[in-house]
């Protein structure tokens, strides 16, 4: 970690060496997200997954520039896809907004209705 940490018991680190990138790591770990949370999650109130099925987990070791390769194209599509929701982020809010003032505008009578007598 580089700092003295306190974490609890539910914590675990995995630490990259030569043979493996961090972002790979990362991408693959999220790639097995719902198995890992979905299978492996244990409790009813607080899940976890235990330290036996962390040492299990296997990950698929390409090369380092593979690794870097995959890294790469990954994220440019992981961006843009965050800038797709974030646009779809907005016009739900601006259509909120729009809504909001229809409905003002209905209500204060500054709306007009068609086929509605004023």
């Amino acid at each position: 970690m580089g700092t003295a940490m306190a974490t609890s018991q539910d914590f675990a680190t995995w630490t990259c060496g030569p043979l493996i990138r961090p972002r790979f790591l990362l991408l693959c770990l999220r790639a097995m997200r719902q198995d890992l949370l979905g299978r492996l999650a244990m409790g009813s109130t607080h899940q976890t997954i235990y330290m036996p099925d962390i040492e299990a987990l296997r990950v698929p070791l390409p090369e380092v520039n593979e690794q870097d390769a995959i890294v790469d194209a990954v994220w440019v599509r992981l961006h843009k896809i965050d800038a797709a929701i974030d646009g779809l982020h907005r016009q739900i809010d601006l259509l909120g907004e729009h809504r909001h003032a229809l409905i003002t505008a209905a209500v204060t009578g500054d709306m007009e209705m068609p086929g509605v007598a004023a």
